[in-house]
């Protein structure tokens, strides 16, 4: 029991901090760490932490070497959160801004991805008499 207890309380104090820090991040004018932390945020599945980053990073970054990236990164966070209709719309946004960039190709395909999941499958839903 105290073992369980021990646990998470741990776990609580690690979330608290992860939720002070982005605080700070997301406060900050320094866009280079801004970037830097919803990179890390994505890499690590925080992908709630990196979207919201990474919205205001998408216009800021527009015109230069990031800006591929940034919104790509932005669409998978939407889509690993289960946004399929912001994840969609994000994709189609990096398909039209660079069709042939980086990660036009997966863009492509999770346009698509995001598309279907985000309307039920009616074949599975229907009643057989």
């Amino acid at each position: 029991m105290k073992k369980k207890l021990l646990i998470t309380f741990c776990a609580a104090i690690l979330l608290t901090s992860c939720a002070h820090e982005y605080n700070q991040v997301y406060k900050t004018s320094n866009y280079a760490y801004k970037y830097e932390f919803a990179k890390e945020c994505f890499a690590n599945g925080k992908y709630g932490f990196a979207a919201s980053l990474l919205q205001d990073l998408v216009t800021i970054e527009k015109g230069t070497d990031n800006a591929q990236e940034c919104l790509y990164m932005l669409a998978m966070s939407e889509y690993g959160l289960k946004d399929y209709e912001a994840a969609s719309e994000a994709f189609k946004k990096y398909f039209q801004t660079y069709p042939r960039g980086y990660y036009a190709e997966m863009a492509s395909f999770y346009i698509g991805q995001s598309s279907m999941r985000e309307r039920p499958n009616h074949a599975l839903t229907r009643h057989q008499p």
